[in-house]
This record gives C-alpha cells, sequence and structure tokens, in this order.
C-alpha cells in the first residue's frame, strides 16, 4: 500500500514515562520567536491527545486510529495464529502556527492504553502490544527570518502524573481529582528502541462529540439514578460533581433495562468472564477533590442507552461520540418497518464506526471483523460520506494479509477472533469491490490485486475435492454465521461464496486491464461451480442442500442452478415469509431476489413483524440492531444483519452507487404494497432528489437535478433524460412489474 511521503516524525525518538503510569502527561518545553508557519506531526500509542500551552490542539478524540502497530506475541491466542503482517503506525498533522507564542511554549501529550495496552479484556488471547505507553512528535516551524527549524520528540522531556489511575477500552476509565489539587509525581522520560512499522499520516474521519442528548431520569433508588438516552449510542456521560473530596461516583452503562428498573449487562459484555472471573462492565470511577468541575472519561467511550449514576453529582448531558462521516443519503416510504430499518441501520453502523475500522459492536468486543465488516461495507458507503474511512480499513485488511501465504486474518486490525476463509477473508475481495463501484479509484484497485491473487491461492491450498472446507490449523472453519435452527453446510457457503468472490475480482482486475488474471479467476469459477454442482445439487428439486438458511440463494450468487432453483426459493420465502438465514445469507438472500426481479416477496420479507425480524425489533422499541435478530441475549448494536438497507434507496429510489460522477441513471422499482418513497442521494457533492407516490397503477415520479448533473430514468424499459431542476414523469405499472 502507497507509503505517506513527508514523514517528518520518522527523525524524532520513542519517549516513554519512566514508571508504567495508566495516563501519564510527557510535556515538552521549548523557545521560539515570531513563527511564519509550524507544522506538528505527533502520535501515541494507545491513545494521545494534545496540548499547547494548556490549549488542545484539535477537537478529534481517540487518535491514532487503531493499527497492527508493532510485532508482538502471538502465543496466546484463542484461536491460533502465526502470521506474519505489516506493521503501521498513524500519525496526526496539526497547524499550530496560531498556538505558539513568542518565548516559552509547552507542548503537553496525554496518553492513555487504548489498543496498544489492553490487557484486561483475554476473550481473545493476550494480544497486547507493549508495557509503556510511548509518544513521538517533530515540530516543523519557519522563523521570522525564513529558517526552517524541527523540535523533536528526543529523551529531554519530563512527565508528569494525571488524575487518570486506570483505563480500559472495554472496562471503563477510574479519575482521582485529588491529584489535580496537589503536586503530581514527575519524573524524566527513557528513548525507547524503534521497532519495524510503517509510519502513515492519518486522513480519514477522527472522531468527534458528534451531538449531545439530554437522558430522562427512569428510576431513583436512594444515590443512585438509572437515564434512558432514548436510543443506543456510543459516547459518554458527561457530570457535574458537587461532592466532598474523597467521595466516589460511579457511573455504569447498558443497552437493556430490567423489569425492576436496574440495569441488565448481559448483552453488552456482563456474560463475558476475564481472567478474574468478573463481569466485563463498562464502568466509569471518579474519587472528587470537593470542587465543582465536570466530570467526563479522557481515553474510553461506552455503547449503552441506560446509564446508573451513583453518587454526588448530576448529569448535564450524553454525548454520541463516533467517526465524523456526513450522511450521503435520505429515505423514508410508506412502510414503517422499511423506515425502521433504514434509520436503525445507520445509526448502527455509525456508532460502530471507530478507531478507523468498523467495528462488530461497540461494547462487548469492538474488533473489525472482516465477516461483518464486508457484507455492510456497500451499505455504509451508501449512506455516508466515507471514502477516506473505507481507504484505511482496506489497508488494514491488506496489513495483516499473512505475508507468506496470503491468509486473510478475521479481524483488521489483527486482534483474534474467529470466522472463516470465504465469509471473512473475502473482505479483500468485497470490500475494494464495493469501493470502486462507489468510487471509482482505479488505482485502489492495482494496489489491493495483488493481495486478492495471493488470497485466491491461499484459499485455493484449503480446497478439497473442489470444495472450500477449512483455513488454518486449530481455528474456525465458518460458513454463515447466526443462523437459527438448521446449520447450513459450511463447505456449500465457502465454496459458492468463492466463486462469488472470484466474479468480483475477475471484474477488479478487468478494470485495469490485468486480462491474466481474468482469465485465471473466471477459470477457476468455472471449476468450483462444477464442483458444488456435483456434491450439492439435487437434479430431481432443482435445490442446492436441501434449500436450507438460503442455499438456494448462494448457488444464484455463484451463478448456479436452473428456473427451478430460483423457483423453489422464491416459494420458499413467499410461503415462510421470515428469515431463517445468518447475516451472510440473509444478504445475499435480499440481493438474489432483487437481481431476478422479485421485488415484492424481497420487500415483504424486510416488512414482516415476526419474531426474527426487523419488524419485530420496531415493535420491541429497538433503536439498533441486534446480534441475532431473534434473542435479546446478545449485542443490540451489530450492523451486520442490516446491510439490506442499502437497497432501500438503491432499489426504491432508484439512486445508483456511483458517486464521483456526474452521469447518474435512475433506476426505481415499485413494490405493489408500497404507496409512496422519497430520498436523496449526492453525486459529485450534489442532490438529486426522489419523490414518488402511486394511485393505482400509475406512478407520479419527481426528481429535482441539482445544476451540473446529467440525469435520467430508466423504467419499463424507457430511458427518459431529465433536466435540471424539477422534473416529473408519469409512470404506468405493468401487470408482471415483478416478475
Amino acid at each position: 500500500m502507497r507509503k505517506t511521503v513527508d514523514c517528518m516524525i520518522e527523525n524524532a525518538k520513542w519517549i516513554a514515562a519512566t514508571e508504567a503510569e495508566q495516563a501519564p502527561c510527557i510535556e515538552k518545553k521549548f523557545s521560539v520567536g515570531k513563527v511564519r508557519s509550524a507544522i506538528l506531526d505527533i502520535t501515541g500509542l494507545g491513545y494521545f491527545y494534545a496540548e499547547i500551552n494548556g490549549k488542545k490542539v484539535t477537537d478529534d478524540l481517540f487518535n491514532p486510529v487503531f493499527s497492527d502497530y508493532r510485532a508482538r506475541s502471538l502465543n496466546n491466542l484463542l484461536y491460533p495464529i502465526a502470521d506474519k503482517m505489516t506493521h503501521r503506525v498513524y500519525f496526526c498533522r496539526y497547524d499550530i502556527a496560531e498556538m505558539l507564542k513568542s518565548g516559552d511554549n509547552v507542548l503537553s501529550v496525554y496518553l492513555g492504553n487504548g489498543w496498544y495496552r489492553q490487557t484486561k479484556r483475554t476473550a481473545e488471547g493476550h494480544l497486547e502490544f507493549g508495557n509503556k505507553l510511548i509518544a513521538r512528535f517533530s515540530l516543523r516551524y519557519v522563523d521570522e527570518q525564513g529558517c526552517e527549524r524541527e523540535i523533536l520528540s528526543d529523551g529531554t522531556e519530563v512527565w508528569r502524573q494525571t488524575e487518570i489511575t486506570d483505563n480500559n477500552i472495554f472496562y471503563g476509565e477510574t479519575q482521582d481529582l485529588r491529584v489535580l489539587v496537589k503536586t503530581p509525581k514527575y519524573g524524566d522520560v527513557t528513548v525507547e528502541d524503534d521497532f519495524e512499522t510503517i509510519f502513515t499520516l492519518q486522513t480519514c474521519p477522527a472522531e468527534r462529540v458528534i451531538r449531545t442528548i439530554a437522558p430522562r431520569l427512569v428510576k431513583r433508588n436512594g444515590n443512585k439514578r438509572v437515564y434512558d438516552a432514548g436510543e443506543t449510542v456510543s459516547g459518554r456521560v458527561r457530570l457535574r460533581a458537587y461532592g466532598n473530596s474523597g467521595d466516589v461516583v460511579m457511573v455504569n452503562h447498558s443497552e437493556c433495562i430490567a423489569k425492576d428498573g436496574t440495569l441488565d449487562v448481559n448483552s453488552s459484555g456482563g456474560d463475558i468472564l476475564n481472567d478474574r472471573g468478573e463481569k466485563q462492565l463498562q464502568l466509569t470511577k471518579y474519587v472528587l477533590d470537593g470542587t465543582n468541575r465536570e466530570l467526563y472519561p479522557k481515553f474510553c467511550k461506552q455503547a449503552f442507552r441506560y446509564f446508573e449514576v451513583e453518587g454526588k453529582a448530576e448529569v448535564v448531558s450524553v454525548e454520541v461520540i463516533h467517526a465524523c462521516l456526513s450522511e450521503r443519503t435520505t429515505f423514508a416510504c410508506s412502510n414503517s418497518v422499511l423506515n425502521w430499518l433504514y434509520t436503525a441501520y445507520k445509526r448502527t453502523q455509525l456508532i460502530n464506526m471507530h478507531d478507523g475500522f468498523p467495528s462488530d459492536c461497540p461494547h462487548r468486543e469492538r474488533l473489525g471483523y472482516t465477516g461483518d465488516g464486508q457484507i455492510t461495507a456497500s451499505a455504509a458507503m451508501t449512506m455516508f460520506e466515507c471514502e477516506s474511512f473505507y481507504r484505511k480499513w482496506i489497508r488494514d485488511i491488506c496489513d495483516c494479509q499473512n505475508i507468506d501465504n496470503g491468509h486473510i486474518q478475521h479481524t483488521a486490525p489483527f486482534y483474534g477472533g474467529g470466522g472463516g476463509p470465504v465469509g471473512w477473508g473475502g473482505a479483500v475481495v468485497q470490500v475494494p469491490y464495493a469501493f470502486y463501484m462507489h468510487y471509482g479509484d482505479k488505482s485502489l484497485v492495482k494496489e489491493v490485486l495483488p493481495h486478492i491473487t495471493e488470497w485466491v491461492d491461499y484459499i485455493i491450498s484449503r480446497t478439497d475435492n473442489g470444495l472450500v472446507c477449512r483455513e488454518e490449523n486449530g481455528g474456525w472453519c465458518l460458513g454463515d454465521w447466526a443462523t437459527s435452527d438448521v446449520v447450513i453446510p459450511q463447505e456449500f457457503v465457502n465454496t459458492t461464496l468463492f466463486v462469488y468472490m472470484l466474479e468480483k475480482a475477475a471484474f477488479l482486475a478487468e478494470q485495469v486491464g490485468n486480462f491474466d488474471l481474468v482469465n485465471k479467476f473466471v477459470e477457476l469459477c468455472k471449476q468450483y461451480r462444477k464442483s458444488v454442482t456435483k456434491a450439492f445439487f439435487d437434479d430431481k428439486t432443482g435445490s442446492f442442500a436441501g434449500g436450507v438458511q438460503g442455499a438456494d440463494a448462494f448457488a444464484l450468487a455463484a451463478g448456479l442452478g436452473d428456473r427451478r432453483t430460483l423457483d423453489n426459493l422464491v416459494a420458499k420465502y413467499t410461503v415462510n415469509r421470515r428469515f431463517d438465514t445468518g447475516f451472510i445469507g440473509t444478504y445475499v438472500l435480499v440481493e438474489q431476489l432483487l437481481a431476478h426481479d422479485k421485488v415484492d416477496v424481497a420487500f415483504d420479507l424486510l416488512s414482516v413483524t415476526v419474531k426474527g425480524s426487523f419488524g419485530y425489533l420496531k415493535r420491541l422499541g429497538e433503536t439498533t440492531i441486534w446480534e441475532y435478530l431473534d434473542t435479546k441475549w446478545c449485542s443490540h448494536a451489530h450492523p451486520m444483519f442490516g446491510a439490506v438497507a442499502e437497497f432501500l434507496p438503491k432499489v426504491l429510489l432508484g439512486l445508483p452507487d456511483k458517486e464521483r460522477t456526474n452521469e447518474v441513471v435512475l433506476r426505481p422499482r415499485f413494490p405493489r404494497k408500497l404507496s409512496y418513497a422519497e430520498g436523496s442521494a449526492l453525486y459529485d457533492g450534489k442532490p438529486v432528489e426522489v419523490r414518488w407516490r402511486k394511485t393505482n397503477n400509475t406512478i407520479r415520479y419527481r426528481v429535482f437535478v441539482a445544476n451540473g448533473l446529467n440525469v435520467s430514468v430508466i423504467c419499463n424499459g424507457k430511458t427518459t433524460v431529465l433536466s435540471e431542476g424539477k422534473n416529473e414523469l408519469t409512470i404506468q405499472l405493468l401487470d408482471d412489474e415483478d416478475e
């Protein structure tokens, strides 16, 4: 992947506090005259924030973004991995000319554990990178005479104690505010050894406080109060203390609340045990100093809807924190379940956009699972402006690929975790494919294509009798995941998905003119299709693997089967009208129904309210999408099942993927049970707004086209070129519109 140029930070040294403080502050004192310009390149592991003369350099939070910083021991993992990976550290660049003053200045770098020194949650194994928090910076400025000068981290700094006595991204933070009113510990820093890594400028969106919520008090029990934020969020609770010195204030967080009004923490990690046998609680603790001050965690964020405050403090607000991403689309229609799905998916995805990667959940695991991430990538790109965010995550996927054999990890950045060879490893194809379809960047395709080729060769080596049937020794080899009841065969899922990915890989190779790879991937598709047909196709019925859990949809996605395969799929889900699929199968099922013009069947499935459906979650008053659609005991904030929300603006409004263009072709579809739909999307930053309403079999279709866009509509086989401004068409529905 591309390296950053002009990296000043390479000239500096890694520095650390001499004592293993939980959150030290490292200070650099320096003097300057008047400056014409000044740039600070800085990083700190795990997290850092910086101040110049007591003023924060930025409002960004939790920098730098997470990456596979450096080599570490992988001997104590739940799932054995001995892969050799590429290591990378991101640094931030700030213009600080206006912050410097003539004379003495001080740069303060506050450090927190982050992912670098996370030692408490060991469900995936021991994955810390180092036992000391470290910082590195270069301050380059041009003085009044035009001379360029540089101030580096070099070991002449000092460190001091802060009020943070404990911090862990999973468990929370403890602050002893009495440190702020007494003389803290000070000491010299040490220069730490360099390690093999690539320094890269951080360009993806940082996290910020996006908005605030005024929570509602729902229960008071003595000195404890339980509040409801009204929705599941990622962020933090801001308090104002009024207690005496030594008083303790505690804040606990959960997604759920019990019937008696107390917190139910099981869905967000309360059922996960660490080495000491304690529950994984998202707990913030403050020891007060007797002054009236606002309280909030500095290096931790939680995921919750409900929270309990114990002690002498009042709630100021709930601050919602995630990557700063603007919305690209809007959507609403006449079906309340579809409206809920659109809104709930967006919220669930956003609260999982942290640390420069899309996580599976924002509390219990918080990992960049490549399975969850690849299935939701196109939906996220549809809903949000997130090009630089996914450019960084694609780099993570490639960085964590085994240099020796092409194996793609189940999490990126790598942090353990179980998964499967294609439904997870296929992220090296699926995410760049979605990226190209949205942004059209051929340079990224060229960079990733060697990684795709190495992964394809790896999967071939994991094949027996023409079927993908294994991955790493001692690890998992999942097919689909989060299915109900019967489990669809893993070999079938992995092999059909492999063909599905090979077709996308061939497409990407064709876009950059690598026809040798196109031919290779196309030939492999033929070979693996034959193997799947031989092993799983029933010639009497036309179904694959008995038609269980969307098996016929997986087959169709791989270009397999005949008319009976589609008919069987449609018949099954027309009668059952419920999802029995896992998170991959749910997406593939809806995608294939729509690809074969079964629009009514697809949107009927998305609209049902039976247990195990999106309508069921809506009935329960949920605001985010569950890990399992039919059980409340697991996470209530997993976006993976919600990936199907991308089809709402794309199909019902006809808004296409490709957004870096001024040529927009709308291809709307009109399910019989919908009476209207409306929404918009940005193309080259300019809006196309669509609104339609149905009366009997007639559609009144209105489109607003921004200046500079060339927009057309294809419907009933007819193309209509639209003009800038307001347009209105009358479309007569055909009797076989969804056939």
